[in-house]
């Protein structure tokens, strides 16, 4: 028995939380940037580029284009986000739905058989390049007059699509920039941005650095996930074309983006192969030489369940997106599918980690499936 005078036990350590995987990106690991000169970019070409400070900024200067040569119309994928159409239905377009596949994907017999006229918004989402056969439909619809804008958002690792008359994207949602989005044009020019707004680009520094403090406190911190929902509802409201901060735009031209490609791609096949395939779930994205997954894309019955699971060991795995409120519904909502990072901040520990436990989920439930 312990004498009374004798110290008290010292308390049980507490279990340090686990490290938070996915969300939004914290500052740039300088392992990611290169010392050496400026680097030309890989959606950059002979065509004009204008830098500005959102995709919605990008395709706003792209529609207020379109529209002074006359276009009214433009087709999109009927799985489609509001910051993507906003630009249309805000200055009065005609917008009509195409119907996609279980993969997402509009298949290119559909294209050829909706897309006549007018502007075609081109969406190859999760990292997917256009195939033969979808660039060949893409050439005969410019044959008939359309007008190709592509939106790269999730392929900026890739090459420029092949077949575009206008390409545009959002940098922030792959590279850990505070701003960024680019408007390409193979002919027609785009007027030049305003001046850029500093405190849009300070809101999303200032929630990415209390990011880093965070993670390299290894403590269970979210005060940067206030500030990361301000910094968005700031970008949100912010739709006259503006450019890209400065800051942004010296952090882009440093990136290591062959190293940071290389990794994702490693992240993405190593957790494709530990997942494998059972019941329960489907990829619908597995990585191949012509795709670089923005995230591995699951399709399953349990969805939200499946979020919240992940979440519990704090690896945050967005659902894309939420239904459109821009425009009517033409079908059920493409709502059984979660995405999972595998970008450039993860090493194969971490895959295992994730794997662990989406497998555990399913596990889990098959025991309990009547």
């Amino acid at each position: 028995m312990r004498d009374d005078t004798s110290p008290p036990a010292a308390p049980s350590p507490r279990a340090a939380p686990p490290r938070e995987i996915g969300s939004d990106f914290e500052t740039v690991d300088p392992a990611f940037l290169r010392a050496a000169v400026a680097q030309s970019l890989p959606w950059e070409s002979t065509e004009s580029t204008l830098y500005v400070q959102s995709g919605r900024q990008a395709l706003m200067l792209v529609q207020e284009t379109l529209r002074q040569a006359g276009h009214h119309v433009v087709h999109v994928a009927s799985f489609v986000c509001d910051s993507v159409v906003q630009a249309f239905t805000a200055n009065g377009w005609t917008v009509r739905q195409i119907p996609v596949n279980r993969d997402l994907v509009v298949e290119p017999a559909t294209l050829e058989a909706r897309v006549t006229e007018g502007v075609l918004l081109h969406t190859p989402y999760f990292g997917r390049e256009d195939s033969p056969a979808l660039t060949s439909t893409l050439l005969s619809l410019r044959e008939r007059g359309v007008t190709v804008v592509a939106d790269e958002t999730h392929r900026v690792f890739s090459a420029p699509s092949a077949v575009a008359d206008f390409r545009v994207a959002s940098l922030r949602k792959l590279l850990p920039v505070y701003d960024g989005g680019y408007a390409c044009s193979t002919g027609t020019p785009m007027r030049a941005p305003e001046p850029t707004d500093p405190d849009l680009a300070a809101l999303r520094e200032r929630a990415m650095r209390a990011k880093s403090l965070a993670l390299r406190a290894g403590r269970p911190d979210d005060t940067h996930r206030g500030l990361f929902a301000a910094a968005e509802d700031a970008l949100e409201r912010a739709t006259s074309p503006r450019l890209i901060s400065p800051e942004s735009f010296e952090i882009l031209r440093h990136l290591d983006l062959d190293r940071m490609r290389s990794v994702r791609a490693r992240n993405a096949t190593a957790l494709a192969r530990a997942l494998g395939e059972q019941r329960g779930y489907r990829v619908i994205n597995p990585p191949s030489a012509n795709l670089l997954p923005s995230h591995l894309v699951l399709e399953t019955d349990h969805p939200h369940a499946l979020r919240k699971w992940m979440t519990e060991d704090r690896i945050y795995c967005p659902i894309h997106w939420p239904p459109c409120e821009l425009l009517p519904r033409v079908g059920p909502w493409p709502d059984r599918y979660l995405s999972i990072p595998v970008d450039h901040r993860y090493d194969d520990a971490d895959m295992a980690r994730i794997a662990a436990r989406l497998l555990a989920f399913f596990e889990q439930t098959e025991r309990t499936r009547p």
